[in-house]
């Protein structure tokens, strides 16, 4: 006769889990790689006394077990952004964990503030001058000629701010970058013909570098390196369909123009 013994978790294996999986959250949702979100995982619950714990991710979802004896929970990964801030303090947190100087409590709540406070809340006005700046540097470093800063300054801007709140309002994939690369090409072929003497391929790569997805080809290329190979192959394929949608939003300007 075979008995069934229902496993029952206690309180420390609940709130250990919430801060793995949150602390995950974090780091996923703000452009972290997949190597580091599993390394910071399963540091954290060897710290918390958990040796057997094991975490797998991609870019869209996150598996993790406590021990063999645990319930895994699984957590479905909607939005991503990219937020080097928020990642540095939840690895300060792990860190302050991993020293003994904060309890499992007190970094659940720490986390809890950090998730909370979304990339939403930062002004749009600050990340328009800031592509605006993106947009100029690279105007100079392409070798662009000093009629062109303007037109180059306004077409990453505006580019950027339409991605930004396409991806809040749509919160779907591509289709903003799409969008913002026909803001991009309309305003640099206008601001070509009005201030003639330019270049309109400097002035089209100089103001889509703001939407371009490094942070994920770069993300793409530590996972290689890092052997987690199904996190390269997805974020590979898409970085390539953005910058796909973002040249097909050029090219149509090009083409009508």
């Amino acid at each position: 006769m075979t008995r069934n013994v229902q496993y029952s978790e206690n309180y420390e294996e609940k709130i250990a889990k919430d801060v793995i999986i949150l602390a995950g959250r974090i780091l996923l949702e703000s452009g972290a790689e997949g190597s580091r979100v599993e390394d910071t995982m399963t540091r954290i619950a060897f710290t918390l006394g958990y040796t057997e714990s094991n975490s797998f991710v991609t870019n869209t979802v996150i598996n993790f077990m406590l021990h063999n004896e645990s319930y895994p929970r699984i957590y479905r990964i909607r939005t991503r952004d990219t937020n080097l801030h928020r990642i540095s303090r939840t690895n300060r947190v792990s860190r302050q964990l991993s020293e003994g100087t904060l309890s499992v409590e007190d970094a659940y709540q720490e986390l809890q503030k950090i998730y909370h406070e979304q990339s939403i809340n930062h002004d749009l006005f600050f990340k328009f001058i800031a592509a605006a700046i993106i947009s100029i540097s690279f105007l100079y470093l392409q070798g662009g000629y000093l009629v062109d800063v303007f037109t180059a300054l306004v077409a990453g801007a505006l580019g950027y701010l339409v991605v930004e709140l396409l991806n809040r309002n749509l919160h779907t994939k591509f289709i903003p970058e799409f969008m913002g690369a026909l803001v991009i090409g309309a305003v640099a072929v206008f601001g070509n013909a009005i201030i003639q003497g330019g270049s309109i391929s400097t002035i089209i790569i100089s103001a889509v570098m703001p939407i371009v997805p490094g942070v994920l080809i770069t993300n793409a290329i530590q996972d290689l390196f890092s052997g987690h190979m199904l996190m390269f192959t997805t974020k590979s394929l898409e970085a390539l369909v953005t910058a796909f949608g973002i040249g097909a939003g050029v090219g149509t300007i090009l083409i009508i123009s």
